[in-house]
């Protein structure tokens, strides 16, 4: 005859049994797993339609920006046209004076820059007759841009035609929902047809001595910067002053480098927010021209292939509770939350910094692994509970004999 403990072992077996097989046998771990790929499944779907792998990168990457030791650059130098020098030089008038600009570009040219870059609005008439140095030239225009995305290009020089070997370039700072300038893209498609380089991969074209093949597709691609390089601007008023003197030129300040020259008065009114904070245009512009020349920018990746990996690294975590004790698993998935996490924006990014991307992600999976196992713990629990109110088990005192 059965007493109470061995009808609560058996109970428990039987509960136990049907806990892990779930009346599937061939899909026990199947079976198991299915909150949490649901769960995995749902998450993902959501991140996809609201973005939020870009945004959480972006994120991360704001924050090791801001964490991040600025660098020397040493391919491109900047020359800038400050308050100062825009009253000085150019008796605060817009457009800017062409014969004192010319002066720049020259003595800019005398110290043996490889290129300029000049972010300084010359479409007005009065451009037409500035004299020029024989020097590549990426002359930086405004545009409009269309419905279809498209742009129309003002002329650079008054409409005057460009020395062989300068470019012109569309000057534009493409920026995301929250207004923040992150990149820059390599072309941008033109209404007449074609296409239209940005001023910092014109620039890197010039700097390397040929046009790399760009791909068609890629032209609308947002290439990441990182802001890593530190500049130290050159005052245009202090460059011309230096020129004058007979060993400008054998000093050779510029030599092989490329040279952004523009404009930070105010009157400009060409800043920007960045994850560094506000620069003005021409310090973004020298930020895209080095981390092209040095391959220091970071391109952009299928929003697919991010989910894809996001999906991999839950089930490589779901793996992990499955096949070991929950202590173990648990410590293991401690680490695997930064690992996984660091593994996949690698791939994706080719930065350390944005792997805070996958965090979220990774934790709603332990979360809901968590949360599974301790739904049929409860209900074990009970049960345990239940058979124990009928009568004495192990452990609990015998009832006191009663009368004979």
């Amino acid at each position: 005859m059965m007493d109470a403990n061995d009808i609560l072992d058996h109970e428990v077996a039987r509960l136990q049994g049907f806990i892990e097989n779930r009346k599937f046998p061939f899909l026990r771990r199947l079976s198991h797993s299915r909150p949490a790929l649901i769960t995995i499944a749902i998450l993902v779907i959501v991140f996809q339609m609201r973005n939020m792998p870009e945004l959480l990168a972006n994120d991360s990457l704001d924050a090791a920006i801001a964490v991040e030791r600025p660098v020397q650059a040493r391919s491109v130098r900047l020359v800038t046209i400050d308050d100062e020098d825009y009253a000085a030089m150019f008796h605060a008038r817009s457009p800017l004076d062409p014969e004192v600009l010319s002066k720049i570009l020259a003595a800019v040219a005398k110290g043996h820059a490889r290129a300029i870059v000049v972010d300084i609005d010359t479409s007005d008439p009065s451009f037409r007759g500035m004299e020029t140095p024989q020097i590549p030239i990426v002359w930086n225009v405004s545009g409009e841009q269309l419905a279809d995305g498209k742009f129309n290009l003002d002329a650079p020089l008054g409409g005057r035609a460009m020395t062989s070997g300068s470019v012109a370039a569309l000057a534009v700072a493409p920026r995301d929902d929250r207004g923040i300038v992150r990149g820059y893209q390599h072309t941008y498609l033109l209404e007449t047809g074609g296409s239209v380089d940005s001023p910092g991969y014109a620039a890197a074209r010039i700097a390397a001595g040929h046009a790399p093949v760009e791909p068609a597709s890629s032209g609308g691609e947002t290439h990441y910067l990182d802001y890593r390089y530190r500049f130290v601007p050159i005052k245009a008023r202090d460059l011309v002053q230096d020129a004058a003197a007979a060993t400008w030129e054998n000093m050779a300040l510029f030599n092989g480098q490329v040279v952004v020259v523009g404009g930070t008065y105010r009157v400009a009114r060409d800043e920007y927010a960045t994850p560094r904070g506000l620069m003005n245009g021409c310090e973004i512009i020298a930020q895209a021209a080095a981390a092209e020349i040095d391959g220091t920018f970071i391109g952009s990746v299928s929003r697919w292939m991010t989910g894809l990996l996001m999906i991999l690294g839950g089930l490589v975590t779901l793996a992990v509770y499955h096949w070991l004790e929950f202590k173990q698993a648990f410590v293991v998935s401690l680490a695997l939350v930064p690992a996984l996490s660091i593994a996949s924006n690698w791939i994706l990014f080719h930065r350390f910094a944005a792997w805070g991307a996958m965090v979220p992600l990774v934790i709603a999976v332990i979360v809901a692994e968590l949360y599974s196992k301790a739904t049929l713990y409860l209900a074990f629990y009970q049960k345990v509970a239940t058979l124990k109110a009928k009568g004495p088990v192990v452990g609990d005192e015998a009832p006191a004999p009663g009368p004979r």
